[in-house]
């Protein structure tokens, strides 16, 4: 950053320009956790097959848990463990505390193995939704960053050069994502969602990512497309689909999109149509 500093006396108003940079925003193990966990505590609370979370808690856990009573802890006074330790050589009032100390000891012990349960039950259902929740950091990341620049060579695969590349897509076309990192499959409310950054503008956030749906059943095609990059090229014919003519249509949504780079090295195959 630049201050603009007096010279020869007089003041020299301006303006100064500074620049943040950031690495590994948003990009933590706490940042996928705060997605992750929510999820599968309500998932857990929520399950027809399991009431373990919606169980009351026992009706006096708060006479024998919490900072008042962890007398064990290495927080607690030292007089008072020394006490719980040494019953043999106390008076009989010392005794009777003790002897109740003990017994509040194992109810926290018989809580805490309650709650280890329940928590480790919710642990592993998150860990269910560990890759749902990548995909989440994966759509906020495509939302936050910037439209790609293509390269020349780049772009004259795109459709915005459609004169120069047919932009039609035939069963031997041959196809790859653009750019590897500026698209993404996601399987949301039983359908395969594209997101990309394509339309991203140039101002953080000025435009909301605009997804492409699928059927759920396109998702095995869209994965190869959204996952053949540079040097590499997928023909569409070797998606996995059943019908040729689904594997064009979805091939030509990704390309009228501005994400599929495409490259017809041989002379169209026009045997099949679409529309």
């Amino acid at each position: 950053a630049h201050t603009p500093q007096e010279s020869s006396g007089e003041d020299q108003n301006g303006h100064s320009l500074h620049l943040t940079a950031s690495a590994m925003q948003k990009w933590s193990w706490t940042d996928l956790l705060e997605l992750v966990m929510p999820e599968a505590l309500e998932s857990v609370a929520a399950s027809e097959t399991s009431t373990s979370l919606r169980e009351g808690l026992p009706r006096n856990f708060l006479c024998y848990m919490g900072a008042m009573y962890d007398t064990m802890s290495e927080e607690a006074p030292e007089g008072l463990k020394q006490a719980i330790s040494k019953a043999d050589e106390t008076s009989e009032g010392d005794r009777n505390e003790i002897v109740r100390q003990r017994t509040i000891k194992r109810m926290q012990n018989r809580f805490c193995h309650e709650a280890n349960k329940r928590i480790m039950r919710v642990c592993k259902e998150a860990m269910t939704m560990v890759n749902a929740g990548c995909d989440q950091i994966g759509k906020r990341f495509l939302s936050d960053r910037q439209p790609p620049a293509l390269t020349p060579n780049e772009a004259v695969l795109t459709s915005e050069h459609r004169s120069e590349n047919g932009g039609k897509i035939w069963p031997n076309t041959m196809c790859r994502l653009v750019r590897p990192g500026i698209a993404r499959l996601v399987l949301e409310d039983g359908k395969a969602v594209v997101y990309h950054c394509m339309d991203n503008s140039r101002m953080y956030h000025g435009a909301a990512l605009s997804p492409l749906e699928f059927e759920v059943d396109d998702a095995p095609a869209l994965e190869m497309l959204l996952t053949t990059t540079e040097p590499h090229w997928v023909c569409v014919r070797d998606l996995i689909h059943g019908d040729v003519e689904d594997k064009m249509e979805i091939a030509q949504s990704l390309y009228d999109e501005g994400i599929l780079a495409i490259f017809q090295a041989d002379r169209p195959d026009k045997t099949v149509q679409t529309g």
